[in-house]
């Protein structure tokens, strides 16, 4: 029976929490599109960091005309 109420109250919380996350991103979208837009840009990073590992070093020259053209 102890088990049965603890999992109820478990369930019970889960659904809290759930609810919670739910009415604060839907009020708050701004930290979920922060969030996502930082997530990508580590990713673009970690990706170019990977690729150029595989290629060797770069002259400092040639890194800055690449951001240029970039940005």
């Amino acid at each position: 029976m102890e088990a049965m109420k603890a999992a109820n109250k478990s369930e019970d919380l889960k659904e809290a929490v759930k609810a919670a996350l739910v009415e604060v991103l839907d009020e708050r979208q701004d930290l979920l599109r922060e969030a996502l837009s930082e997530a990508l840009e580590d990713i673009g990073m970690l990706r170019a960091i990977k690729e150029g590992l595989k290629s060797g070093p770069a002259a400092r020259k040639e890194v800055f005309a690449a951001l240029r053209r970039s940005g």
